[in-house]
């Protein structure tokens, strides 16, 4: 079993009813375990106002009732394994820390943005730091759930251990989801708003060793084809691609090729980026329409 404790976080937004459906499809996907919790944020609250009990019992009261509806919503559609939690402080330490460790979560579902407004602009700040500092995966929600959930699945890789990871998770919810599976390994080009056709054009008049590179890394891919369909994944394709990774990644790919779930490594192969926490996995939580699977172990 892939995932076996499920933590979803609800503020009664409409992005984390999203997150919730995704997180309640998955649970009764994987058999697990759902665990469905709340943060009531500190950092602004008005301790030393009069109507300071007043207030902290009827926020607490609101929390209690969203968990309460959002419990029922999980056991309503045949969850049997629900509970909830709640919980005070900075939600971007909470989250990630303190929830993951005490309950034993191996996957954080997460809306991709929050109540706030410019919180919504950056992306949700509170998702950022748990995709960031979360010990486990974590599914960044973009889109609204169904029944087949993902279709269309996109897994980038660059040769690393942290890839290959991804590429291993890429393949048992493919194989899951029954879905098709494309690979994407992108040669990274400072080329400047060139087009892909002038890009690859480009790579024809490379030197022998430029060129050793580009069978090495068609090798590479077609081995984790291989892979992926000595596993049981029945619709496989491999892509070789020139330009920005941050950007070609999570926009004109997952466009392109109408992905619905993008698989990324925590980090990549600098170490730059892996103190960064991967700018590819970072770029793709900002930037990508379609959910996104960060993968940590």
């Amino acid at each position: 079993m892939m995932y076996k404790k499920i933590l979803v976080v609800v503020d009664g937004s409409e992005q984390s009813d999203q997150a919730l459906q995704k997180a309640i499809h998955t649970a009764d996907r994987y058999d697990a375990v759902l665990l469905i919790g709340h943060v009531i944020d500190t950092r602004s609250f008005p301790r030393a106002s009069p109507y300071g009990d007043n207030l902290w019992n009827e926020i607490k009261e609101g929390a209690d009732e969203l968990l309460e509806k959002s419990k029922k919503q999980a056991e309503s559609f045949g969850l049997k394994e629900v509970s909830t939690v709640i919980e005070s402080g900075n939600p971007r330490v909470v989250i990630p820390r303190k929830l993951i460790d005490e309950h034993s979560v191996d996957l954080l579902v997460i809306g991709g943005s929050g109540l706030n407004t410019v919180e919504r602009m950056l992306v949700g700040s509170v998702t950022e730091a748990s995709v960031r500092r979360s010990p486990c995966d974590v599914l960044t929600v973009k889109i609204e759930a169904d029944e087949t959930l993902y279709n269309n699945l996109m897994v980038a890789v660059d040769g690393s251990e942290q890839a290959e990871n991804a590429l291993a998770k890429a393949i048992e919810v493919a194989k899951v989801h029954n879905s098709s599976l494309k690979i994407i390994n992108v040669v990274e080009v400072h080329a400047g708003p060139y087009t892909h056709s002038v890009l690859s054009a480009h790579q024809q008049g490379k030197d022998e060793e430029d060129k050793d590179k580009d069978v090495e890394q068609k090798q590479m891919l077609e081995e984790y084809k291989q892979q992926a369909e000595d596993q049981g994944v029945q619709d496989v394709e491999t892509i070789l691609y020139y330009g920005n990774p941050r950007m070609v990644i999570p926009r004109t790919l997952s466009d392109d090729h109408d992905i619905d779930l993008l698989v990324t490594a925590a980090t990549g192969r600098g170490a730059v980026e892996r103190f960064f926490t991967g700018s590819v996995a970072s770029a793709s939580v900002h930037h990508a329409p379609s959910d996104v699977l960060t993968v940590k172990e």
